[in-house]
This record gives C-alpha cells, sequence and structure tokens, in this order.
C-alpha cells in the first residue's frame, strides 16, 4: 500500500523514536521552557486525542516531560506537522487540547509546538478570535467569551540557520529541506549525511524511513537518479537503500520510475545484489546441510536483502536447515 500522507509519515516514524524527538524538541523549544523540563523524562503519550480513522492521516503527537523543580509535576507538548498553511490550524489546535484537557486525571499544562516546512512562509500566528470576521466592536464585546491561546512556531525554510549537534535531527531536517528545494546537490548531502548516520548510530530504522520518504515525494529525471545512485556509500548504506527500494518496487511504488526510465540502474542494482546474496547463502547451505529442496530454494529466492542477510548470519550456529529459515 503506497503512502497517502509521505511527509507526516516520516516526521511520525522519526519523533516516534523518543531519542530523536528530545534531540530535537530540547533546541526548538525556547530557552525560558526548555531550561525548565528535564527533558531526560521526556516520554510520548498515546494520541486518543485524534480520531482513530484519522491517525494515518496525521503526524500529530503528544509527549509528556517533569519539570526540575523537584515537584511530581508533569508539562505536556502537543506536536503538530503541517507541510503547507492550513486556515484551520487553530481550529484544529483547539480540538486536541480540548480532548486532551477532559482526559487529563490531573490538570496539566499542554504547550501547543507547530512544526511547519511548507515553502511559503507560515501566516502570521493569529488569535482564533481574528478568525471569526467580527467587526472591532463585536470583537471588543465577545473576546472574553472566545478560547484565546497560542502556539509555538518551528518554520523550518525561514528559520536562522544553526548548527545542530545531533547527526540524527541533521538527517531529519535536511531531508525535509531538500524534498522541499527539489535540489540534486542537497539530496547528495542527505544520502551521504545518513550514511554517516547508519554507519556511526546503528540507525537503520530511521535510514530506512528516509528512504522511503525520499523515494515517495523526489520527482526526478532518471539521469538524476543515475546520479545520486552512482555516489560512493557504504556498503551498509546501499543494502539498506537496495532493502527500501525492493519493498517498494513490490508494492508498485516504484515500478514507473524504474522500468525504462532508471536506464536499470537501480533495478540491476537490485537484482544483482540479491542474486550474488542468494548464491552465496545457496552455497553456504549446500556445504553445510547438502541439497536443498525446492520449498527452501524458492524462500531464498522471494526474500529480501536483510532477511538474505539474518539467514546467512544463521548457517553459522544452525544445527539444521529449520534452524536457518525459522520465522
Amino acid at each position: 500500500m503506497l503512502l497517502q500522507h509521505p511527509h507526516d509519515h516520516f516526521v511520525r516514524e522519526f519523533l516516534g523514536d523518543v531519542r530523536c524527538a528530545r534531540e530535537f524538541l530540547s533546541v526548538v523549544v525556547p530557552a525560558e521552557l526548555s531550561s525548565r523540563w528535564d527533558w531526560a523524562q521526556l516520554r510520548g503519550e498515546p494520541a486518543t486525542f485524534i480520531d482513530e480513522n484519522l491517525r494515518d492521516q496525521y503526524s500529530d503527537l503528544l509527549f509528556s516531560v517533569a519539570e526540575r523543580n523537584g515537584q511530581p509535576s508533569q508539562v505536556y507538548l502537543l506536536f503538530e506537522h503541517k507541510s503547507a498553511p492550513d486556515p484551520w490550524l487553530l481550529r484544529q489546535l483547539l480540538g486536541y487540547l480540548a480532548r486532551i484537557y477532559a482526559g487529563q486525571a490531573k490538570p496539566a499544562p499542554v504547550i501547543p509546538l507547530v512544526f511547519y516546512h511548507g515553502a511559503p512562509p507560515h501566516p502570521v500566528k493569529r488569535r482564533l478570535i481574528e478568525e471569526l470576521g467580527l467587526s472591532p466592536d463585536r470583537q471588543t464585546c465577545y473576546q472574553a467569551y472566545i478560547p484565546d491561546f497560542s502556539y509555538l512556531l518551528f518554520d523550518l525554510a525561514h528559520t536562522a540557520p544553526r548548527a545542530w549537534e545531533s547527526l540524527a535531527v541533521r538527517v531529519f531536517l535536511a531531508a525535509l529541506d531538500s524534498v522541499l528545494r527539489q535540489d540534486l546537490a542537497r539530496l547528495g548531502d542527505v544520502l551521504r549525511l545518513a550514511d554517516q548516520l547508519l554507519r556511526e548510530h546503528e540507525s537503520t530504522k530511521i535510514v530506512h524511513a528516509l528512504l522511503v520518504y525520499l523515494f515517495h515525494v523526489t520527482e526526478l529525471e532518471p539521469v538524476q537518479w543515475q546520479t545520486l545512485l552512482t555516489s560512493p556509500l557504504s556498503s551498509q548504506m546501499e543494502a539498506t537503500m537496495i532493502s527500501a527500494a525492493q519493498k517498494l518496487f513490490e508494492r508498485g511504488k516504484l515500478e514507473g520510475k524504474l522500468e525504462g526510465k532508471l536506464e536499470g540502474k537501480l533495478e540491476g542494482k537490485l537484482e544483482g545484489k540479491l542474486e550474488g546474496e542468494s548464491l552465496m547463502l545457496r552455497r553456504l547451505l549446500q556445504a553445510k546441510f547438502g541439497a536443498l529442496s525446492p520449498v527452501y530454494q524458492r524462500r531464498i529466492k522471494q526474500a529480501d536483502a536483510q532477511t538474505l542477510l539474518l539467514w546467512s548470519e544463521r548457517v553459522l550456529t544452525a544445527a539444521t536447515l529449520d534452524d536457518v529459515f525459522a520465522k
């Protein structure tokens, strides 16, 4: 199944990792708030404030964090992601806030944070009463009865550049920025940063989510894909790219990009890499256990790169073929 909301899915995948969320949120939250919170105690909370049938469409997340004052007090951070201007933003936030507050057993502050990475600048923040189209005298009359709140805003494309210490955050923001600009050089930088992240921190899940995101949202010409795919990358990064591309190819996402467009570049990498790994696995198995039955040969042929690697590692310690192919 193709991703219907790839931007939201990628943001949710990244910030769903509490370590990554901590590294990002602790920097973008204003210092007067960030200094009060014990970020080591940041926790993800269930997104029960979103209608269940809409959860796949939104990347809204809720976090809780303890204050540093020694009191058993919690603060909640409501994360809202937007990739384009949304005239319904304040009303959407109001609905979320109302549900969160209504569900609290012990009332605690909820701070909304909007992460925006659209091309046009984010609209100037407004108050809810300003969106009701009231004349000045009617605003004065009714303002005491209208909910009034604000939110923190991080506008990626229009925020002053900063040196991010976290490599994972640099990869995350660079990916969103490169897609926004559809710039080949920036995409190449993203892949090199992701390669570094994979080698230094073994962040396979994040890098895999990044690659799936890029395959979904980039609209590059075949020659541009060829340039990216021939860039010098580690074998670990190539294997992760192949795994992500293979899954999307099987779902039909990459068929249009691969078939007759990439001159067989990525498709050749997929087939060549998998054939080589399949051949090596078959040789190892035959040397240790003898001839393989058609059932095992079929499983090897249908397996992806990560599964072949897992089975190859098991050969060293497996006593039987069933041990190698155990689920």
